[in-house]
């Protein structure tokens, strides 16, 4: 089963970007999480904020070369009933290698965020779905 499977609404991203990308470059603007409540069926869940961004060079073999940028979004992505967080070094920029989800021998899904600078962590979960995507240049 591939990272797609895993993602309940990727087809949301998907048709955004075109494909879902592993979000090499993008950058985490923000990081939640709100525990399970007594008496409540809710679920401890984490929200996940990232901004990708696509850039096109445009005038190349010109004087007129520059960087345009195609597509600007904020996508987030929800993780509901965790049972386990480790995060790193949260700060001014959060630039990330990649962020890759793999279904753990327990059936729970488990997901690496790969920091180039910045945050990074894992989150073992339950569930993983598409929040609001925000597009920037709109």
């Amino acid at each position: 089963m591939g990272p797609a499977e895993l993602i309940h609404g990727v087809e949301r991203v998907i048709e955004a970007i075109g494909f879902l990308p592993s979000f090499h470059d993008a950058e985490v603007v923000s990081f939640s999480v709100s525990r399970h409540l007594p008496r409540s069926d809710s679920p401890t869940v984490a929200k996940l904020c990232v901004h990708y961004r696509e850039h096109e060079m445009v005038g190349v073999g010109t004087a007129d070369l520059e960087t345009v940028c195609q597509k600007s979004l904020l996508i987030e992505f929800i993780f509901s009933d965790i049972h386990e967080l480790s995060l790193n070094d949260f700060n001014h920029q959060n630039v990330l290698e990649s962020i890759e989800l793999k279904r753990a021998q327990d059936s729970s899904i488990l997901v690496d965020m790969f920091p180039i600078w910045g945050f990074g962590g894992i989150i073992r979960c339950a569930d993983v779905a598409v929040g609001e995507i925000t597009n920037l240049l709109a």
